[in-house]
């Protein structure tokens, strides 16, 4: 077995390259070119590597670049945060030769947070890779680097969208799971240094309720007993709706939990409704809910308590911030996260760092409060009104869309 080292470069870290190409030395035997990606347009050329210069911060067209252009049968996917072991490929090249219709091997990883290690153990899903359907995150259960891909698989099935973003290596094999065999070297164990600060969650938001749409709740959630239609139908998009709040997505998840409602009347899905609203900081909509939907006294009295308790702090913080005391709310931030993270608290941060002259700060404050609350007009100006002196309008455009509109 011959492979391609594709090694995806989006953040232009030249110089975060060397561990991962040193890492490849001990496996010469089974590379037969090494490609780089990269958006750096001064590149220093070397000659056992091939430079792509993708014009796009977007990882898929880095994925398809290197797919038009690699000559090999077997890719190999790399960021510069992975270095492989020594016996890597060989380990690789003996499933391939055992498994020769596995379209995907990929390995287990070391997961290195700054001083901090995690062993990830991945089930090996060949032959059960339909049963991935239902996980609604695809993510915690196959990596993203070190996955060796047939070439002639990506090319059938179309490539990587670059819809998804960040999360199109996901994507693709979420849509495609019916036709994929995806194998794991099992004794194979990659280090993974972990820098990342950022996730846009609302690409994964994007990917489940595609993902929804393409295979439907019968086959997203075959265990359900869907003989009682109703209240396998309050249970799936219950499923849904808390997939998308983990993701950040209430306003999505607060449709799913409607549905939920509509299809079966219940106090659980009720709590994950209101819990979506509080998030998001729609405190009356919360007031409305409690008074029309038959909620029981106990959850009443904590809703009417907790929302009470919530706008008096979000106002102390709003009059804080106008008598100059933005300092002093900063180093309470994570005494106040321990009681409240909603929509308000990081519209509030945003503001902060905005006044503290931390631009780049406050655009992803703003970021992650528009993609908790969509709709607040007053959260949406703060975000474009900063995204325009960085220079970042598209990506504002690019969230909204993903969150409130069809992409």
């Amino acid at each position: 077995m011959k492979c391609s080292i594709c090694i995806f470069d989006t953040q232009v870290q030249n110089n975060g390259l060397e561990k991962t190409k040193q890492s490849l030395e001990k496996n010469q035997k089974f590379i037969s070119e090494i490609i780089v990606t990269t958006s750096n347009s001064k590149i220093n050329e070397t000659k056992d590597i091939r430079y792509l210069n993708v014009q796009s911060p977007n990882i898929a067209n880095h994925y398809n670049n290197a797919l038009q252009e690699a000559h090999s049968d077997y890719l190999l996917f790399l960021s510069p945060n992975i270095e492989l072991e020594d016996e890597t490929l060989e380990e690789f090249a003996e499933i391939v030769e055992e498994y020769p219709d596995a379209d995907i091997i990929y390995p287990n990883e070391v997961i290195i947070a700054g001083d901090e290690e995690k062993i990830k153990n991945y089930s090996d899903w060949y032959g059960k890779e339909k049963e991935l359907i239902s996980s609604l995150a695809i993510e915690d259960h196959l990596p993203q680097w070190a996955v060796l891909v047939k070439k002639e698989t990506l090319q059938k099935l179309g490539g990587f969208d670059p819809k998804y973003g960040e999360h199109s290596w996901y994507a693709f094999i979420y849509k495609n799971l019916e036709n994929l065999k995806l194998k794991l070297s099992d004794l194979s164990f990659v280090n993974h240094y972990d820098t990342s600060s950022f996730i846009d969650t609302s690409y994964r938001s994007l990917l489940i309720r595609d993902i929804v749409k393409q295979y439907g709740f019968h086959k997203l959630f075959p265990a359900l007993n869907w003989k009682n239609e109703n209240i396998a139908l309050a249970t799936a998009n219950t499923l849904v709706g808390n997939r998308l709040a983990i993701y950040y997505d209430y306003f999505n998840a607060s449709n799913f939990y409607r549905n939920a409602l509509l299809a079966f009347h219940n106090q659980e899905t009720l709590k994950k409704l209101l819990e979506a609203y509080y998030q998001m900081g729609l405190f009356e909509e919360m007031e409305k809910l409690l008074q029309t939907q038959d909620a029981n006294p106990e959850l009443i009295q904590d809703y009417e308590e907790k929302i009470k308790n919530t706008q008096e702090l979000i106002k102390a913080l709003e009059n804080s911030i106008k008598e100059g005391h933005a300092a002093e709310i900063l180093m309470a931030a994570s005494d106040i996260a321990q009681y409240y993270q909603g929509a308000p608290i990081y519209n509030i941060l945003g503001v902060i760092h905005f006044i503290k002259g931390d631009l780049l700060e406050a655009y992803r404050f703003f970021y992650k409060a528009v993609t908790m609350n969509p709709l607040d007009n007053d959260i949406i100006h703060n975000l474009i009104d900063l995204a325009k002196q960085l220079k970042k309008e598209d990506e504002v455009i690019g969230l909204m869309n993903r969150l409130t509109k069809e992409v």
